[in-house]
């Protein structure tokens, strides 16, 4: 079954291709289930989970990169407008892609000033019952790190 999830994070790419041209993001693969678009000085990261797709959201505050696990607070904007072209049936791989499409057409849609790099969100984000920090894994750490390096000075 494992292999169900790292093929589905092995086609994030495809999903996220419109974003990436429209908003100049590269998509990263970061672990076997977590994927990043990087911009400039933030990332957006979508890990695949058992029946879900989670989204955080990376910047550098300072000289460290943060984590925020910010999925629930971008779908509470999400509406019956991202939830169109979804794919039939009832399997469970046929969940998380659904959940992967409503999440990129609710960002595209929905959150274009973070695909653009905007953080004045952050201040209602962080006011939220949804706010949290979390901490980043050694394949986060590195990726970000290369990434963001030829963009910051840590």
């Amino acid at each position: 079954m494992s292999d169900l999830w790292k093929k589905i994070n092995d086609d994030i790419p495809e999903y996220v291709s419109d974003i990436c041209l429209d908003y100049n993001l590269k998509c990263e693969r970061v672990s076997d289930l977590k994927t990043a678009l990087l911009g400039d000085k933030f990332a957006i990261e979508f890990g695949i989970n058992r029946f879900d797709v989670d989204v955080y959201y990376l910047y550098f505050d300072g000289n460290k990169i943060v984590k925020h696990s910010c999925g629930n607070f971008f779908a509470r904007a999400f509406d019956d407008s991202d939830r169109k072209n979804l794919i039939s049936g009832n399997g469970v791989d046929v969940i998380v892609r659904n959940c992967l499409k409503v999440t990129v057409s609710g960002l595209s849609s929905k959150w274009r000033n973070v695909l653009q790099g905007d953080t004045s969100w952050l201040k209602d984000y962080k006011k939220s019952p949804y706010y949290g920090m979390d901490k980043l894994s050694d394949e986060e750490k590195y990726v970000f790190e290369t990434n963001f390096l030829s963009n910051n000075e840590l």
